[in-house]
Order: structure tokens, then sequence, then C-alpha cells
């Protein structure tokens, strides 16, 4: 009986997260268009949009490392990828609102891409890496101003299996900008919503996952390759043992 509720469920959100990301699009372009005050964008974008869609999933989300957070300064999360969910996931759990990086087709959806647009998500141009470190360079002005973002290190959603490997784009932007990562690293989030699937949690009522955030890292303002390379691997390799620690916990 719970496998047939949760099928049915599974089908319903697909029709409730259009219409609900609809909403909350013509309510962010709204207030934008309006000049509401920050405030009230970041809570239709992070409590409205991405609590409640997070919340009627059935997700129950489990933070670690909150404290590790630096509230008062623009900083960078760097997060494991795996599902379309990462992104609400985090914005669930984390004490900060922040804007994210997305490739550049979902500027292309009617509304949405408007509202992603004003709001101030960079797009990402995966096939022209100038384009994107043209757009990294523009926002690091706004890291200034005490903004926070989120990248994805690995570049697309991986599906399955370990942690791809880093790309350079991110660890630079940060290092332009002088502002510190925070790694974060998500775990179970595919299951709930496996790549190339529209069915939310069609298997679990309740479904829980980790969003783990480590500590705060700094980067050197004028490190050469060999010292961001590095950086780099090490930063990937304490991610690989979160994962794999929590794994034991939030993957069936």
């Amino acid at each position: 009986m719970i496998r047939v509720l949760c099928w049915l469920r599974a089908i319903g959100l697909v029709f409730f997260v259009l219409f609900h990301t609809l909403v909350c699009s013509f309510l962010v372009i709204g207030l934008l268009l309006l000049h509401a005050p920050r405030s009230w964008v970041d809570w239709a974008i992070g409590p409205l949009w991405c609590r409640l869609m997070v919340r009627v999933s059935g997700l129950k989300v489990d933070v670690f490392g909150i404290e590790n957070v630096p509230r008062a300064r623009g900083f960078l999360y760097l997060f494991t990828h795996s599902s379309h969910l990462d992104v609400p996931v985090l914005f669930s759990a984390s004490p900060k609102s922040f804007r994210f990086g997305a490739k550049s087709s979902l500027f292309k959806i009617p509304i949405f891409g408007y509202a992603v647009t004003l709001s101030g998500t960079l797009p990402i141009t995966r096939e022209d890496r100038n384009k994107v470190m043209e757009v990294y360079r523009q926002a690091e002005e706004r890291v200034a101003r005490g903004e926070a973002f989120a990248l994805a290190p690995e570049g697309g959603r991986r599906q399955g299996g370990e942690i791809k490997e880093f790309k350079s784009g991110p660890f630079i932007f940060a290092m332009n900008a002088r502002m510190p990562v925070v790694p974060v690293v998500i775990c179970g989030v595919d299951q709930a919503l496996k790549k190339g699937s529209l069915l939310i949690n069609k298997d679990r009522w309740i479904r829980p996952v980790a969003v783990s955030m480590l500590p705060a890292r700094e980067l050197g303002p004028d490190w050469d390759k060999e010292q961001l390379k590095e950086f780099k691997v090490q930063l990937r390799n304490e991610m690989v043992a979160e994962y794999q620690k929590l794994s034991r916990s939030y993957l069936d």
C-alpha cells in the first residue's frame, strides 16, 4: 500500500513542481521588478521554492557542520552533484542565501529563465571556458559585497559512482575573488531523483538525505597552477572520504 502511495505522490509531484516553480518564478520576477528588498527575494527562492519542494517530496535533510559556514562574508559552496534536487536540498540546509551556477540552457526556459537571470544565477556555458571565466570575473564584485555562491566542481551531474575529478574554474573564481570555499557533500539525493527520471522519491515515503558542510578553506591569492592543482586534489580526497562515510547510512 505504501509503495502505491509513493508512486501516486511521485506522479503528482511532477505537476506540483512545474506549477510551484512557475508561481515562484513569477513571484521572484515581480519582486525584483518592483525593487523589493533582497530578503524578500531570498525568502521566495529559499523557504518558499526550495524548502517547500523538499518537504512535500518526503526528504528529511540531516545537516552536519553548519557552524562551518562564514555568514558575515561572501563565500563559495563547492558541492557534490548527482541530482537535480541537489540545489533545493542545499538551499533548505544553508543558513545563508546564495546564488548558484546553472547550465546556460536553463536560461532559455520561458519565465523560469528570466527569473533566474534577474535573481543573479550564474550562467555556465560548459563548452566555452572563456565565457565561463568572464561570468566568474563579473561576479567578483558581488562577492566583495557579501554574496555567497554555489558551484559543482564536478561540472555536470554524475550518475552514481565515485565523485568525479574537479574542474579548475570554480577554484580560480574563489582565488581571484579572495573568498573561502566551503566543501559540501550531499548524499542520498540521487536515490530520490535519479538521472533521467522525473519521479521523485517513488519508492520511499520518507527518505533521509545528508548535507555535510566541511570546514571553510582559504586559497592563496597568488597560487600558481601546481599549488591550485594540489589544493583541488586534496579537497576532493576529503570530500570523497566524507561521502564514503555518509554512504553507509544514507545509501540503500
